[in-house]
């Protein structure tokens, strides 16, 4: 009896070492699917302030007449990421906050920058930031 006892541990831990060696996940293993989406909650660092100002009062220029964001336009600070690179991530940071730091106007913002964006893939995620660095939407462009 004790002799099959020890040979089922040993079958066991065998098949453990086994998936571990070949690189395979046991079943209870999670990761995550290819098509998962990662948020990200708070503001990212931004590596070029003055690249990202620049981007910034290119999107506001591009987008002046659009009558949907032109009264949150002056909270808009920064806009950063890789969306033109091809990671199409895109971060908008803006000065929102109180009853303006919304989803809702987080939404409208993202829209604004889906239709003027030029990412390499024409799809991507923007994240839009209020003052405190808190997340208030995002979405898919």
């Amino acid at each position: 009896m004790r002799k099959k006892a020890i040979t089922a541990l040993f079958l066991v831990v065998a098949a453990v070492g086994a998936v571990v060696m070949t690189g395979c996940d046991a079943p209870w293993v999670h990761k995550p699917a290819p098509n998962d989406v990662i948020t990200v909650s708070t503001l990212p660092p931004d590596d070029d302030p003055a690249v990202s100002k620049k981007a910034a009062r290119s999107f506001l220029l591009a987008r002046a007449d659009d009558g949907t964001i032109y009264p949150l336009a002056d909270a808009i600070e920064r806009v950063f990421g890789d969306w033109e690179k091809g990671s199409d991530r895109a971060f908008i940071a803006t000065s929102l906050y109180g009853a303006r730091a919304t989803p809702e106007n987080g939404k409208l913002i993202a829209i604004a920058f889906a239709n003027w964006t030029n990412s390499e893939t024409g799809r991507g995620r923007v994240s839009v930031f209020g003052e405190d660095g808190k997340l208030l939407y995002a979405g898919d462009f």
